[in-house]
């Protein structure tokens, strides 16, 4: 009896570092068919990305954890509709994208500043400059979604272009824009910050 526990865990030991090899797009397939081991991979290699993309859309660490959740769940629901022939990050990361633009729709207005305790040691508060964060919590929607995909959850030209429906053209348009935007709101907080 003994014998057999140590060869199942063995083997389950075996399986999950062979999950863990396994790229995104096979993972969906196993994960599709019920393979739970495949599916908490999958978690685990786009939790931290998540979560700093929810972060940086809502800057609210306690919105953001709900929020990766609800990505996760819907990910969980929309497994069978992802299309194996096609790249997984763009798939996903329109998932994600659609996700918190229909979780912010939802919300009550943002918080003016984030609670400081809402970080805590499972979720450490991303340190990024506050002038920055500000910014971005500025940009029209059309432009901050690119700005997160593309620096925060570092996606190519093309899976953002991908997952927002929009040409390679378009989101450089929309990311150069973006970019001028958060130049100009981070010279004005310089100039605030230097008159006081």
């Amino acid at each position: 009896m003994h014998a057999a526990a140590q060869e199942s865990t063995a083997r389950a030991m075996s399986d999950a570092r062979l999950t863990a090899t396994l790229p995104a797009a096979q993972l969906v397939r196993h994960a599709t068919g019920g393979d739970r081991d495949a599916f908490e991979e999958l978690i685990r290699r786009l939790q931290r990305r998540v979560y700093g993309f929810a972060y940086q859309h809502l800057r609210d660490a306690d919105e953001a954890h709900d929020l990766a959740q609800e990505i996760f769940v819907k990910f969980y629901r929309n497994l069978s509709r992802y299309d194996a022939e096609r790249p997984f990050d763009p798939w996903f990361w329109k998932l994600a994208a659609n996700t918190a633009i229909n979780y912010r729709r939802k919300r009550i207005p943002l918080p003016a500043e984030p609670a400081q305790e809402a970080a805590g040691p499972d979720h450490p508060r991303p340190t990024h400059d506050p002038a920055l964060v500000e910014a971005l919590a500025q940009l029209d929607p059309a432009y901050r979604m690119p700005i997160l995909l593309h620096y925060y959850a570092d996606l190519s030209l093309e899976q953002v272009g991908q997952s927002l429906n929009l040409s390679i053209p378009a989101i450089k348009s929309r990311l150069h824009r973006a970019r001028a935007q958060l130049r100009n709101s981070l010279a004005e907080a310089e100039e605030t910050e230097e008159t006081r």
